[in-house]
């Protein structure tokens, strides 16, 4: 019974400096509640209490715990953007630059053709959120002004549960112009984009529902369980919220069936071009001619072309509830 007894004192000690952990980062500017952390807590507690005296003996630090959330249900609504409209970047960005030097006393005509790339951006940064083990995605449909713009981007965007998430694609643009120049007259020509930028907030509502399973083993023999522990994930959560009053930002709602809710929160940042246009400027060869700049400007629209192929992933105040399921991996 002693041994029993300092096993438990032992094992109360380290459930503290757990739950410290995920305390401390609540009382941040930024929240991140690791779902498995408050499991493992009651799964330890479970053992506490259920543990036979043939198990008794096993240290700490001798097992491992497998959680398996494959029978918890989550789901989310639709995320909420909120800030300034998006903002028009005052340079332009020069994509290519050519010459066409007529030194002839006729009017020439030239090809201005070319194909470039642009790299539109899409960062999402969580503030408030949950994370856990097994790897599944939320959805963010990008608002609607944003979408007409980036043609061929696709309005929904996955990321990885709780996970900062930088999304990058090219984009297209091209020109095939025909540029008259002048006798005795040097032209060059730009083509430009012109880009957007927005900077804002995310909000959505996660919830989730169902029952967590649990292995508890050696490491020595991790395929051989010692225990096996299941619970309800609510009433999982509704423990720990009633000896921890700092995890407020997780509620229990009473629909059917009852269900955790959490509220997820970050900032956005959005970044893509949205029209092209060439710029035109000639000056006389002729030196005994004054020195004249003569810009000018006409926007291709027609030409532009958008390729949407995902480079890389790094993961209103009104909230809309009508809940979708989350993926899975």
């Amino acid at each position: 019974m002693g041994n029993q007894h300092n096993t438990e004192q032992s094992s109360m000690r380290k459930t503290t400096l757990k739950n410290e952990r995920y305390r401390e980062r609540s009382d941040n500017q930024n929240e991140m509640i690791d779902l498995d952390e408050i499991v493992e807590q009651w799964i330890w507690n479970m053992w506490n209490r259920t543990k036979t005296k043939s198990l008794s003996h096993y240290k700490r630090e001798e097992l491992l715990v497998k959680v398996n959330w494959k029978q918890v249900m989550f789901s989310q609504t639709k995320a909420n953007f909120s800030g300034s409209p998006p903002v028009h970047l005052p340079k332009s960005q020069i994509l290519f630059r050519t010459h066409f030097n007529n030194k002839t006393m006729m009017e020439q005509s030239y090809l201005f053709k070319t194909e470039r790339f642009t790299r539109s951006t899409f960062k999402f940064t969580f503030t408030h959120c949950l994370q856990k083990s097994q790897k599944s995605a939320v959805i963010f449909c990008l608002p609607e002004e944003i979408v007409r713009f980036t043609g061929g981007i696709q309005r929904e965007q996955y990321t990885d549960f709780g996970q900062d998430t930088i999304k990058e694609y090219n984009m297209r643009w091209s020109v095939n112009s025909q540029i008259l120049v002048a006798p005795r007259t040097s032209t060059y020509a730009e083509l430009n984009i012109d880009e957007e930028e927005f900077n804002g907030d995310f909000s959505f509502f996660i919830q989730f529902f169902g029952r967590i399973t649990a292995t508890v083993s050696t490491h020595e023999s991790p395929n051989n369980y010692l225990k096996f522990i299941e619970g309800d994930i609510v009433e999982i959560i509704r423990e720990i919220l009633e000896n921890d009053h700092r995890l407020n930002g997780l509620e229990i709602v009473s629909d059917h069936p009852s269900a955790v809710r959490y509220t997820m929160r970050g900032k956005c940042l959005f970044r893509y071009g949205i029209q092209q246009h060439v710029v035109l400027n000639q000056q006389s060869l002729d030196s005994s001619s004054s020195s004249s700049s003569l810009p000018t400007e006409k926007k291709v629209s027609s030409s532009s072309t958008i390729d949407h192929r995902s480079l890389r992933s790094q993961s209103s105040s009104v909230h809309n509830n009508i809940y979708q399921h989350i993926r899975d991996d």
